[in-house]
């Protein structure tokens, strides 16, 4: 297995499923980050979250968020994607109507009326978004004769890049672990370090966010000891200081440096894991030894990385047997 393979999967992803799984941040967002011409046309109180793994034939995209919502009194969906790579992907128009033909035919399937879908692209990269709005665009030169047989539509572009700090903090100052996390994913993109350092001094986070969030920087943000250190510092983890450690010692291994002296990254990830564990379900001795009798480097790692959302300590434990 590459050492590629021992990092968590698409980190960025997992924040944003994480902010977003909680309602009222779905609720703020959807209120402050929207036209208004559609916010203002949601019902917030009526809506919920729907789960798109479970919609048949849809895997590839199973990070996305979709809301089952009334749109002036029409029941509705908003689909929200989110893109976060370092360069636009044109692919966006054909993921929205894999997901809207895939969600109808569900429907048709069930004898249901179908629904509206209103997409929604949050993208928080480091290049400017260059892909067109809608989807005829993506086609060269398309004759006005052919335009009525190709599907059309639109979405909304939320480019977080393109918004200005104090903006983002005032939309989202009510619900402050998504004013964080989307203040955090920006300014990872732009490596914007002593803005992240200024977001970590004056938001005010509970402990599990905390940890979320040093997690999603420690595995996104490539900056030396001493700037981690700060920021480490600032959002109140200077506990989890050994994880920084780990990360030393991964980079060392990536440069060729003898065995022998990267024994300390089992027990560095070990520690980790005892560590988050600990302040956020709590360990009795046992589980503590049965953690320090784990050796294999890509249990711990994911086990690691299960904290993101597990709801219980047996979830994680589970992984490592």
């Amino acid at each position: 297995m590459s050492k590629d393979d021992l990092t968590p999967k698409d980190p960025h992803d997992r924040l944003f499923k994480r902010v977003m799984s909680d309602e009222v941040n779905v609720r703020q967002f959807i209120k402050e980050f929207l036209p208004k011409d559609i916010s203002s046309q949601i019902d917030l109180k009526e809506m919920k979250l729907i789960p798109t793994e479970k919609v048949k034939g849809y895997n590839k995209y199973y990070m996305d968020i979709a809301v089952e919502c009334y749109i002036s009194d029409t029941k509705g969906q908003l689909y929200f994607v989110f893109e976060h790579k370092s360069y636009p992907d044109p692919g966006v128009l054909l993921q929205i109507l894999s997901y809207m033909t895939v969600t109808w035919d569900e429907q048709r399937k069930k004898n249901v009326p179908l629904t509206p879908v209103i997409p929604v692209v949050i993208y928080h990269g480091s290049s400017s978004w260059n892909i067109t709005t809608h989807f005829q665009g993506q086609f060269d030169n398309l004759n006005e004769s052919i335009k009525p047989y190709i599907p059309e539509f639109n979405y909304v572009l939320v480019d977080l890049t393109q918004i200005p700090n104090d903006e983002i903090e005032q939309k989202a100052k009510s619900t402050p672990f998504l004013m964080a996390s989307l203040m955090i994913m920006k300014l990872v993109a732009l490596h914007d370090i002593e803005g992240i350092i200024r977001i970590a001094v004056i938001i005010k986070l509970s402990e599990e966010e905390r940890i979320i969030l040093i997690l999603y920087l420690f595995y996104t943000l490539d900056v030396d000891q001493g700037t981690m250190q700060r920021i480490v510092k600032e959002l109140g983890g200077e506990e989890l200081m050994p994880s920084f450690a780990e990360k030393l010692i991964k980079q060392g291994e990536e440069r060729g440096e003898k065995r022998g002296e990267i024994k300390g990254t089992i027990k560095g990830k070990q520690d980790v894991l005892t560590k988050l564990l600990r302040r956020k379900f709590g360990l009795s001795s046992y589980d503590e030894k049965m953690i320090r009798s784990v050796t294999d480097e890509v249990k711990l790692d994911a086990a690691a990385e299960a904290i993101f959302d597990a709801k219980s300590k047996e979830e994680v434990l589970k992984i490592l047997g």
